[in-house]
């Protein structure tokens, strides 16, 4: 009798434990399907920030400047699925929202439109798209599925963004995760531990007091004419200071230290910039690349498989913004990157020395 009850128990498992996941992600959706995006979009990491607002400020009836100006703690909805905020939270921290404003923010698939400066509780999981008119904190350990606001984005320690989030300013706290694309129109601050997959503005701070003194200026400009050279697997690093011309490795290559190559470099191997070398163009590598201290690279850095960034890096300009792609990225404190940055499974920023970049 007891092997038949046993049978019986095995079918059951192997019937119904396919769909352990759909169940959880019914009953706590984390949203981490790739999201719909135009083909000819596929390249604009704003593209869904841009989408959001464009709707937000077209819709009939919801003019921004106006919702401010009403006099009114109220909260609202618009058909099924909108919801505008007018309570005012202060500058009181225990201050929170009503109970049914909260209940509106874990609606699914639902927008909430927050008028005001804006403070999401610690812990909260917020399955609604949320756009701030205003400035936006969210507490230690909350979650987002997709958020935008037109002021700055303070995200608290072990905040969890599952989508995208996009503001003027963003500053993301310690062991934070942003799960899809985090985008600003000005800067990010990325503080330790955090983490993110895609995220783009005209300066990237990393670490938690930002750039420090001791960052690298940008790498000067190549020259628009350049002398192409081609090296042979094992070939030994040149001890010159300054290095003209575009260089094209068959292997392996390393760049000592104090050195500054006006032009591009690619490599079928790994490629090891030293402390306080510089690249005036772009660094492509068929395998790692490995930036120690005070590097700086002018162009885009490219990998084929991992890259790690030692403190104190510069990757481009303020007034030539540039790329970094690859498949894992680790970068240390103290760095600035200034363009767009998309890796394949993720990058993290480290407090200190990278030992792999020592």
């Amino acid at each position: 009798m007891a092997f038949p009850t046993l049978l019986l128990i095995c079918v059951i498992l192997i019937v119904f434990v396919p769909y352990i996941p759909a169940v959880n992600e019914w009953l706590r959706p984390t949203d981490i399907a790739p999201l719909p995006v135009r083909r000819n979009e596929i390249n604009n990491l704003r593209y869904l920030a841009d989408s959001f607002r464009s709707r937000i400020t077209t819709m009939p009836g919801v003019k921004l400047p106006d919702l401010q100006d009403l006099p009114t703690e109220r909260t609202y909805s618009i058909g099924n699925n909108i919801c505008i905020v007018h309570q005012r939270l202060g500058d009181d921290a225990d201050a929170t929202y009503h109970p049914e404003t909260l209940e509106t923010l874990r609606k699914n698939n639902g927008i909430v439109i927050l008028v005001h400066d804006a403070r999401l509780p610690p812990g909260s999981h917020n399955q609604a798209d949320l756009f701030a008119v205003g400035d936006l904190t969210v507490g230690a350990g909350a979650s987002l599925r997709a958020c935008s606001a037109q002021g700055v984005i303070y995200l608290g320690a072990n905040t969890v963004v599952h989508r995208w989030i996009d503001a003027r300013c963003i500053r993301v706290g310690n062991n934070a995760s942003i799960d899809g694309r985090i985008t600003a129109t000005k800067e990010i601050n990325f503080a330790d531990g955090s983490r993110f997959v895609r995220a783009g503005a005209p300066s990237m701070y990393f670490g938690a007091s930002g750039a420090s003194g001791d960052t690298a200026e940008a790498a000067p400009s190549a020259p628009a004419m350049r002398t192409r050279h081609v090296l042979d697997d094992g070939a030994r690093p040149s001890p010159d200071a300054s290095r003209n011309g575009d260089f094209v490795v068959r292997g392996a290559y390393t760049i000592l230290s104090g050195t500054t190559v006006f032009g591009n470099i690619k490599t079928y191997g790994d490629l090891h910039l030293e402390p306080r070398s510089r690249v005036a163009g772009s660094i492509i590598s068929n395998k790692d690349i490995v930036l120690e201290k005070g590097c700086s690279v002018r162009g885009p850095v490219i990998s084929q498989n991992d890259i790690v960034i030692g403190p104190d890096c510069r990757i481009g300009t303020p007034d030539a913004a540039t790329t970094m792609i690859c498949r894992t990225l680790t970068i240390a404190a103290g760095c600035i990157v200034h363009g767009v940055i998309t890796t394949q499974d993720g990058a993290t920023v480290t407090p200190g020395e990278i030992p792999d970049a020592a």
